[in-house]
């Protein structure tokens, strides 16, 4: 029996010596939160954040998205061809990235960048066409109604799939979606598949290294529909292996950790093994999931030994009973079974990343089988991040509570916003209070500069979710309680350097930006069967910045704490219940 770890990557050049990176280290009590980057408003969030390292209430970030078809060539330092979404000039922001790492790192604050997001995990016609439509009800088919008139055959490229990764209003095409590669012509990859057929406990393995972003790929099910892979071909093109270039990349630019967010539905439902309605088995994306991940640790062993490794996981996903599809229920639960030393190295150890649980984006509507448990007396937001991150605990898989301010993205707000359940204060007291790992391990939140009540439906909107700052203080003084930085906030953009208060401060959005989420796909059993497993899958929608209205906003002058207003092109925020400017150009 070949030993997965064992097969490490050959590299020619010698492995340099790296010392501890955030100072003094933070170890495995993480508060962590995650920036989304883009050109316009990422620069000035990362410098903000930056600026004020010591004082903000979290000691983890973690720098979305990169996508998984990057090439990074060691020593290179640029970013052209492993986009983060900071710059796309120059050398794309690789200085400036570098530079705001180690002023972070500096300030005690570890920084990690992620691979993937929901757009980077997205083919529209398989998710469309076998992780929805094939059941013929569930939450997400009202799409399938609406733009497919009922059928997958009405769900084509006019109209992106019937929408089912991203809604209509975003207008995207097939060129923002990707899908993770098998580099078989890497030996990087070559050994890590090797290790995973060596260690294979279900089905034969078999890899599918022909679906490269650009090809025409024919619908292995029904053997005839055609259609073209999302994401580039550069990588195949150079015969780079992306996950070992997101090493390269990591320790170029010096972070402290990478973190994979895998969440590629549409390959489990493609590619499971199981007839008619389940239930299911997702061995060949267990299998691929764990050789991506092989290939990571692999090429950390022999390029940044220092580098930590984590992974966002679904939060279905070490539920252990019956897969009936449409989610990553198990995934995690039969990665760690098989390949124990896969998780392993993410959960414990030097160079332990963490378990991140997606446990938000959650729904309270039981006619799909949502509540967990099958009741609703504990169908709230705090008893089902109990009962999810119980299935990890029981299953020997240390992991983190995952968060999201602001309005959920699942169950979609224009279809069924009355059974959303948004993270309020209550919520969270219940989760820090009843789920053992906020005080061991810690928890992470979905996403720094993520409004709180972001879109608000009906008359009265959405329930009172707390903003990102309230949050973050009072995870973080969970899991590191008397650090000064659990009292500091999150710092507005252009705000001159806020660090710490002494009253609830709400942080704004900047400015538009797309936002990638967790959301909630389930399916519905046969009726003779108990109930259907409740999962994460990400999806990405576009925020605006909350203004009000009425006259424009004099620094100084008294105003209501955490509101932000644009007047005249420039964007104020009340911090201190006094108007400050937030930045210019909104």
């Amino acid at each position: 029996m070949i030993n997965p770890l064992a097969l490490v990557v050959a590299v020619t050049a010698a492995i340099s010596s790296v010392s501890a990176l955030a100072t003094p280290p933070v170890g495995e009590k993480v508060a962590g939160g995650y920036l989304l980057l883009n050109p316009t408003t990422g620069p000035a969030k990362l410098a903000a954040l930056a600026d004020n390292a010591a004082t903000i209430p979290v000691n983890r970030i973690y720098l979305s998205f990169v996508a998984p078809t990057m090439v990074y060539v060691p020593g290179s330092n640029t970013l052209e061809y492993a986009d983060i979404g900071y710059s796309s000039t120059g050398d794309h922001g690789f200085a400036a990235v570098k530079a705001a790492v180690a002023k972070l790192q500096a300030g005690g604050v570890e920084v990690f960048l992620s691979m993937g997001g929901w757009n980077y995990n997205c083919y529209p016609y398989f998710y469309a066409k076998y992780s929805i439509a094939y059941f013929g009800k569930g939450p997400n088919y009202w799409k399938i109604t609406k733009y497919g008139g009922g059928s997958a055959a009405g769900c084509t490229a006019a109209n992106m799939w019937c929408y089912v990764c991203e809604p209509e209003s975003e207008g995207t095409t097939l060129n923002d979606f990707v899908v993770f590669p098998e580099p078989d012509s890497t030996p990087s990859w070559k050994a890590a598949q090797a290790a995973i057929v060596a260690g294979a406990k279900g089905a034969a393995v078999k890899w599918n290294p022909q679906i490269i972003g650009g090809a025409q790929y024919t619908d292995p099910l029904d053997g005839k529909t055609v259609t073209t892979v999302p994401g580039s071909n550069y990588w195949k093109t150079v015969n780079r292996d992306p996950y070992q270039d997101f090493v390269y990349l990591a320790k170029d630019l010096g972070l402290d950790g990478i973190d994979l967010d895998y969440e590629e539905m549409w390959h489990a439902d493609t590619f499971r093994s199981g007839t008619g309605m389940g239930p299911f088995k997702l061995d060949q994306t267990v299998y691929k999931y764990a050789a991506m991940t092989l290939d990571m640790i692999n090429s950390i062993k022999a390029i940044y030994p220092v580098c930590k490794l984590s992974t966002a996981a679904g939060a279905a996903g070490a539920w252990s009973t019956n897969w009936w599809g449409g989610n990553l229920k198990g995934l995690w639960h039969y990665t760690n079974l098989w390949y124990p030393d896969v998780i392993k190295f993410m959960a414990t150890g030097a160079n332990a990343g963490g378990i991140n649980v997606m446990t938000y984006d959650l729904s309270k509507n039981n006619n799909f089988f949502e509540c967990p448990s099958g009741s609703t007396a504990d169908c709230d937001l705090a008893g089902q991040v109990k009962f999810y991150m119980n299935t990890y605990s029981s299953g020997n898989i240390p992991a983190r509570v995952g968060y999201e301010i602001g309005q959920p993205a699942y169950p979609d707000p224009s279809n069924d916003p009355t059974n959303q359940i948004p993270l309020t204060q209550s919520a969270l007291t219940g989760i820090l209070s009843g789920v053992s790992s906020t005080s061991t391990v810690g928890g992470f939140f979905w996403e720094l500069y993520k409004p709180k009540n972001s879109a608000p439906t009906g008359p009265s909107g959405q329930p009172d979710n707390i903003d990102a700052t309230t949050a973050a203080q009072q995870i973080c003084a969970k899991i590191l309680p008397g650090a000064a930085r659990c009292s500091g906030v999150i710092p507005p953009i252009g705000g001159g350097g806020v660090t710490t208060t002494t009253t609830t401060t709400t942080t704004k959005a900047a400015t538009s930006a797309s936002k990638t989420t967790t959301t909630t796909t389930t399916t519905t059993k046969p009726a003779s069967s108990v109930k259907t497993s409740t999962t994460t899958t990400t999806t990405t929608t576009t925020k605006k910045a909350t203004t009000t209205a009425g006259s424009g906003p004099v620094v100084g002058q008294p105003c209501t704490q955490g509101v932000s207003q644009c007047s005249a092109g420039t964007m104020y925020y009340c911090q201190g219940s006094k108007w400050i400017v937030w930045y210019v150009g909104c």
